[in-house]
């Protein structure tokens, strides 16, 4: 069984609960059959994709992660979701949504605003990997805390168990990736791009000294 480890080791600020969300067995499962899945998922993917989303996916993939200790995951991104393997198509990507990553004392919450599909969730250190377990629903229907969840894999297509494995290659590049969904595809990637920060208001430009044209004292005056 994986056990949990300070999440400390992520951020100074941020001290792990040891019992935030402990994985549900059904979701340990689907992390200990990864490397199989994730497999079997890209096979299928580089064999049936269209180029242009291979190419996207190749990009995704590229970059050794970051140890946890040099991530920087709080901040507002871009989150596309990647759907690899399964009956419907070897590959589907999908257009950007909106992500929010915050630290709330106890780990990192991950929300994923916009979009038909959305995600709120926790992402913690264990056993040195970052892992986020989390609660998938549709726009219409009230999330359930993942601790409150079911402890069955099932669901009825507008609420379902989120586990998955998170990296960070780049400072402003994270990936997510999701073993066995329940929805759809055998492997799921979220793959999430900073937001560039917001431009400062220009300031208005000062009057220049020397355009100004001095009055003399006795000019007549309108």
């Amino acid at each position: 069984m994986i056990r949990a480890v300070s999440l400390a080791l992520l951020l100074p600020t941020v001290v792990f609960a040891q019992d935030a969300s402990p994985i549900r067995g059904a979701d340990q499962a689907r992390l200990d059959a990864f490397n199989a899945t994730a497999g079997s998922a890209l096979l299928q993917a580089f064999a049936g994709g269209g180029l242009g989303d291979v190419d996207l996916l190749q990009e995704v993939l590229s970059g050794t992660a970051l140890a946890p200790l040099a991530t920087s995951l709080p901040g507002d991104w871009t989150c596309r979701t990647l759907k690899l393997g399964g009956d419907l198509s070897a590959l589907v990507t999908y257009a950007p949504f909106d992500c929010i990553i915050t630290a709330d004392g106890a780990a990192f919450v991950i929300d994923k605003t916009s979009g038909s599909q959305r995600l709120m969730g926790q992402i913690t250190l264990v056993d040195g990997a970052m892992i986020l377990t989390g609660t998938g629903y549709v726009t219409d229907t009230a999330p359930l805390p993942y601790a409150d969840l079911p402890p069955e894999n099932t669901s009825d297509g507008t609420l379902w168990p989120v586990v998955g494995i998170v990296t960070q290659p780049e400072p402003d590049r994270i990936r997510i990736l999701m073993p066995q969904p329940l929805l759809e595809s055998d492997l799921d990637i979220l793959d999430l791009r900073r937001k560039p920060a917001p431009e400062a208001p220009e300031e208005a430009a000062a009057t220049d000294e020397a355009d100004v044209v001095p009055i003399p004292d006795d000019a007549p005056i309108e």
